[in-house]
């Protein structure tokens, strides 16, 4: 049996409200929407949309040199070209990869509520003498809202065949890997947004200009590397029907001064995720460097820092560089959108497309861009977070 090395990582987070159906035996039907992308050993990919076969069971895609199908139990796969890596990404579908084998009653927990037990992936027997090995790598852990994530749900699968004795794989395989589907359409969403809201002063070469009269070709002032040019400004409305839907669409309020040395200046409010810059002597401490980037979310443990729920509507913009930077909002330092492969849940397919058009290295798979400052797992923003508070700390100190 070929050996297989199961990877779980924090990274991508997802959040639902809901949770899983009752139901949790997914078909080929349920998985309607899932992208899939097959990257091959002459260095070619193509990526796919999941199709219902039939109405009730079957599903799969068709492409160039891939074939995969999927009813109820094992999931088939035929490739013409040798394939080294394949790529599922669920989230469009909200559905789930569930990998633990951990139940709901488990008193050790690692099961989350509604998922009931799982399993990672795995092949059929007629593969098991197979020699050489693969890496199955899961990402996009998911939490249910109110709650830290289990580590057994994920979005995305990405199979590595490389280390197989061939390279790859050519020709057929049939494998699982088990799948949940959320109760409620759409009730899976990521957690990577950075925005700014409306009315935001961003510093630029002609002073302090509210974010919505930005546009591509303006000179924004950056900490590390002067004044650079906007390469794209885009901006979504959350509606009233929606905000309520999905509570962490709802803005953070940092008040005036909010962060210690006067900042920011006027009252900033940007989305959950958006990062702000966070500078102090327990930062250094913790971390090696004293400049971290922290959730706007993680910081509402602060004195005037908080979920802004009296709002009814709002409009978030996202400011786009060559490379990630930190820019100034309301004088303080925060930063600018963070391109990576799970930029594409954040935006309209509008905007999505303008988006590839500046950047068409972003369409690859596993494009990613290096943060600026180095950016802390939740749980230690978490702590960082805490240590500030206990010790009456501010988070910016000049």
């Amino acid at each position: 049996m070929p050996t297989i090395d199961i990877i779980r990582l924090a990274d991508n987070p997802h959040e639902t409200v809901n949770g899983i159906r009752a139901d949790t035996s997914s078909r080929g039907v349920d998985l309607e929407g899932a992208q899939i992308t097959a990257t091959y050993a002459d260095g070619t990919s193509e990526t796919l949309t999941w199709q219902a076969f039939d109405p009730y069971t079957n599903g799969g895609v068709v492409g160039t040199d891939i074939n995969m199908s999927y009813g109820y139990d094992w999931h088939y796969l035929t490739t013409t070209k040798l394939l080294t890596s394949l790529r599922i990404d669920l989230q469009p579908a909200s559905s789930v990869f569930d990998t633990t084998l951990a139940s709901d009653t488990d008193p050790l927990g690692g099961s989350t509520p509604g998922s009931k037990a799982g399993y990672p992936f795995r092949v059929a027997p007629e593969y098991e003498a197979d020699a050489g090995g693969l890496t199955v790598t899961y990402s996009g852990i998911v939490n249910m809202a109110g709650s830290p994530a289990e580590g057994d749900l994920y979005t995305t699968m990405v199979v590595d065949f490389s280390n197989l004795p061939s390279g790859g794989v050519l020709g057929d395989l049939t494998w699982n890997s088990d799948i949940d589907t959320m109760r409620d359409a759409g009730d899976l969403v990521p957690s990577v947004a950075t925005c700014f809201a409306r009315g935001t002063l961003i510093t630029t070469d002609r002073g302090d200009l509210p974010v919505e009269a930005l546009k591509p070709g303006d000179r924004i002032l950056t900490q590390d590397n002067g004044f650079q040019e906007l390469v794209l400004a885009l901006s979504r409305v959350v509606g009233p029907e929606e905000l309520p839907k999905n509570k962490k669409l709802y803005p953070i309020r940092i008040k005036a001064g909010a962060m210690g040395s006067g900042l920011p200046k006027r009252d900033l409010v940007v989305s959950r995720q958006h990062r702000m810059v966070v500078k102090s002597n327990i930062a250094e401490r913790m971390f090696g460097s004293a400049t971290v980037l922290v959730a706007a979310i993680r910081l509402t443990e602060l004195h005037g820092i908080h979920v802004y729920r009296a709002v009814k509507w709002i409009e978030y913009f996202h400011l786009v560089f060559e490379r990630h930077e930190i820019i100034f909002a309301e004088g303080a330092p925060t930063e600018s959108f963070l391109l990576c492969s799970e930029t594409r849940k954040n935006l309209r397919p509008e905007a999505w497309e303008e988006f590839v058009t500046l950047f068409p290295e972003a369409g690859e798979p596993e494009y990613a861009v290096a943060p600026i400052r180095r950016i802390p797992s939740r749980s230690l923003q978490k702590k960082m977070v805490f240590r500030h508070v206990k010790n009456a700390r501010h988070l910016i100190c000049t």
